[in-house]
């Protein structure tokens, strides 16, 4: 129940401040909330289009600047498009760019209700607007096809690497070299030469082996899948090969291979439980890096995926940006309750005793 509780308030935490932050960009206005400008024909005045929009008040009669109800300008401009004698209603620009928190507030609230009634936000694409809760089962499995796996795949192989490494001099060698030369490549320099690999590859074949970009429904794997089995595999191969190092020289494994267990023995049956920790330890951030790998690989595959709808240049994001980013959040913090829950039943805690 503890464990419980625990996870359940920091979850709560996490994604309440994911929402602040994705939100942040209403904080910093450059129109007024409340002022709209309106263009009127000879048959319609100021007073005659205040009457039919409640809540609203002339402003300024010359330059036809009424007031309305705080943060409702788009609302009430399609109200007054619709009004004999109006035309070209539009938003008044500031002087200056300001920061309002007022506006943040009114949005945030705004926000929550929109959620509360099931209105996850819209996604415009050319002329058509779409609704996120269209997409988003289908942008969710999308994502997790690659993530998932490449996921496993880079623990798993990373974890075989660093046992081979420990037990034959020479290969460990190379793939220390190896690990060096990728911990210093940027994430996207690494998906970059994925990508050039797969282009010539592709040339001298004269065979699409591996798919470079999405389109229609054609949806790279290859490359997203890679870049987030490698990136997070060089952190957790090397967190894994100093874990093995400082094992190694312990007293017990002393003990074991003088009693004329092997090297490959004393590595499985003693070492691999011990160094399950450090496995867990360095998880999280590991996961961390394999979803920031995905956003990447979306983005430059141009896969509409959860990182590929908040930067993808064929959508324009009106307000899907905080789903989006709680969903991300939401699917961390389950693989953080995994790792937290591994931890309670393989590391063993010791304590001191009275």
């Amino acid at each position: 129940m503890k464990f419980i509780m625990k996870w359940g308030f920091l979850s709560f935490i996490t994604i309440t401040a994911v929402i602040l932050m994705s939100n942040i960009s209403k904080a910093f206005i450059l129109e007024a909330p409340d002022l709209l400008r309106i263009n009127l024909s000879s048959e319609s005045t100021n007073e005659e289009v205040v009457s039919q929009l409640p809540g609203s008040r002339i402003v300024d009669a010359k330059l036809h600047i009424i007031s309305v109800p705080y943060g409702r300008v788009d609302e009430y401009g399609k109200l007054a498009s619709k009004l004999p004698g109006v035309f070209l209603p539009r938003k008044v620009q500031l002087e200056k760019p300001a920061f309002s928190f007022h506006y943040y507030l009114f949005s945030f609230k705004e926000l929550l209700l929109n959620y509360s009634h099931g209105d996850l936000g819209l996604i415009r694409t050319g002329n058509y607007d779409i609704p996120v809760k269209k997409v988003l089962k289908e942008t969710v499995v999308r994502t997790c096809t690659y993530l998932i796996p490449g996921l496993i795949v880079g623990v798993l192989f990373s974890t075989l690497l660093s046992l081979v490494a420990s037990m034959w001099g020479t290969i460990g060698r190379l793939l220390n070299s190896v690990h060096a030369l990728l911990s210093g490549l940027p994430d996207f320099l690494l998906i970059i030469l994925i990508q050039l690999a797969s282009i010539y590859l592709t040339r001298l074949t004269g065979r699409n082996i591996i798919l470079v970009a999405h389109y229609g429904n054609h949806i790279p794997f290859t490359i997203p899948f890679l870049a987030i089995a490698l990136i997070p595999g060089v952190l957790i191969y090397g967190t894994l090969r100093l874990a093995i190092e400082r094992e190694m020289k312990q007293d017990y494994i002393t003990t074991a291979l003088a009693k004329g267990l092997t090297k490959r023995e004393v590595l499985f049956h003693h070492v691999i439980r011990n160094i399950m920790s450090d496995l867990l330890m360095v998880m999280p951030k590991a996961t961390t890096l394999a979803i920031a790998s995905m956003a990447v690989a979306e983005a430059m595959c141009d896969i509409l995926g959860l990182g590929g709808y908040l930067v993808s240049p064929r959508v324009q994001n009106i307000s899907a940006t905080p789903i989006f980013c709680i969903v991300l959040v939401i699917i961390a913090i389950i693989f953080h309750v995994i790792y937290a829950w591994l931890s309670k039943l393989f590391v063993v805690k010791i304590g001191e005793g009275a």
